[in-house]
């Protein structure tokens, strides 16, 4: 018997292998059949989108012209998506993606340096598509940054300097690499050539004077200085707006390296400082007429720009007395900005601190904490002036409306 029952069992499962097989529907596919729908569905599941985009006119005949995406690392110049041109001024890329997926883009010449501006020349949000079908779609882009950041005619964007400017180029053998740097002379300069100023220094310089240069709306710098210097309520000063680097102003604005899922930086914050007081304000000093000591001598920034102007003053006190930061970013490094502050002392310096109460609970608490140090080290209401400004965001408009404030707080008569 023992012989006999594996030859039945065996026979019983041939037999219910055959009962299933003729009871199959043949439109109900068995598990792990791959059937004609089946297989259909799965060679659909990736379906080809082309981008064809229109550049401007002024655009380098020999331009290349890249995607920077969510797809590929947001690198702005990857052989992967360089476009092929197909016409005067139009450039295609095919590629396939999967249905459903949703992607961020922004179209460059290579570089965030040269990535695509708005209409009027203002800094656009990522581009977004959520795939559906295959298809051709048309873009166009309206400027690019280079372009908007040298004011070139071709742009033909309303500028909106007022007073006095000269603007120059200056290389930074710390950083290696070549900037921007625009100087607001005060109404007076080239009338009373005897007569030498105090000076502000600042980041993101596009930001500052001119809207058709700027990241989202200018600060209105210019305006504001003129108006308090016309009502009499502050000294005549020179500002001096440093461009930042696009895509390095992160690393040159941090003091030290920090990765997160949103941000990175290599930490070239001293590099950054070390340029600002032995290449530029030396270049400043000798050609222009500037108060030199650390007196008269200002540095001030908004977001990153806030927390490398309050390290930047806190580790040369010597050549700055004055320092501004607005909306800073403490967080930056897991806020290894509070152990340096403590640790340097007060420096006998002068500071500014504001927060827009509509930024977010964790940057106020962190703003908050700042000036509970600073006064712990030995600042008072004379040297700190700290300002919260109910609903304000993180943004050009609301640092504009307290640019006056930090004015008067240096500067004021």
């Amino acid at each position: 018997m023992s012989k006999i029952f594996p030859f039945l069992l065996l026979l019983v499962l041939i037999i219910s292998a055959c009962s299933l097989q003729q009871n199959h529907d043949p439109n109900t596919s068995m598990p792990g059949e791959v059937t004609k729908d089946s297989a259909k569905a799965l060679s659909q599941d990736k379906v080809e989108i082309t981008f064809r985009v229109h550049i401007p006119d002024y655009t380098p005949k020999d331009a290349k012209i890249y995607i920077g995406a969510s797809f590929n690392g947001w690198n702005p110049g990857d052989p992967a998506t360089e476009m092929k041109k197909v016409a005067d001024k139009v450039y295609e890329l095919t590629m396939k993606f999967k249905i459903g997926e949703y992607i961020e883009f922004k179209f460059t010449r290579g570089n965030w340096e040269t990535v695509e501006k708005g209409e009027k020349g203002e800094e656009i949000p990522n581009r977004t598509m959520k795939i559906t079908k295959s298809g051709v779609f048309e873009f166009e882009v309206k400027h690019w940054r280079d372009f908007i950041e040298k004011g070139g005619e071709e742009v033909e964007l309303l500028h909106t300097l007022t007073g006095n400017f000269e603007t120059f180029e200056l290389y930074s053998p710390e950083l290696n690499n070549k900037r921007t740097v625009i100087v607001y002379l005060p109404p007076n300069y080239k009338k009373d050539i005897q007569k030498s100023y105090p000076v502000l220094y600042m980041h993101d310089g596009q930001n500052l004077f001119d809207a058709a240069t700027s990241f989202m709306g200018e600060w209105e710098a210019d305006e504001t200085a003129e108006k308090l210097i016309a009502n009499g309520e502050i000294k005549e000063l020179i500002i001096v707006g440093i461009y930042n680097m696009g895509d390095q102003r992160l690393t040159e604005y941090s003091p030290w390296p920090f990765s997160n899922k949103d941000y990175s930086s290599n930490g070239k914050g001293d590099l950054y400082v070390d340029f600002v007081v032995n290449t530029l304000k030396p270049y400043i000093d000798n050609h222009f007429r500037t108060l030199t000591n650390r007196e008269n001598t200002a540095i001030a920034g908004s977001s990153m720009g806030g927390l490398i102007s309050l390290y930047a003053a806190f580790k040369k006190p010597e050549v700055f007395g004055m320092v501004g930061a607005m909306s800073p970013s403490f967080w930056v490094s897991d806020g290894k900005i509070f152990d340096f502050v403590k640790n340097a002392g007060a420096g006998n310096l002068k500071v500014y601190i504001d927060m827009g109460i509509g930024e977010g609970i964790q940057v106020l608490e962190d703003t908050r904490r700042m000036v509970a140090l600073l006064k712990n080290i030995g600042q008072t209401d004379e040297t700190l002036l700290y300002v919260e400004d109910e609903d304000a965001l993180h943004n050009e408009k609301f640092w504009a409306k307290r640019f006056p404030k930090m004015l008067r707080f240096f500067f004021g008569k």
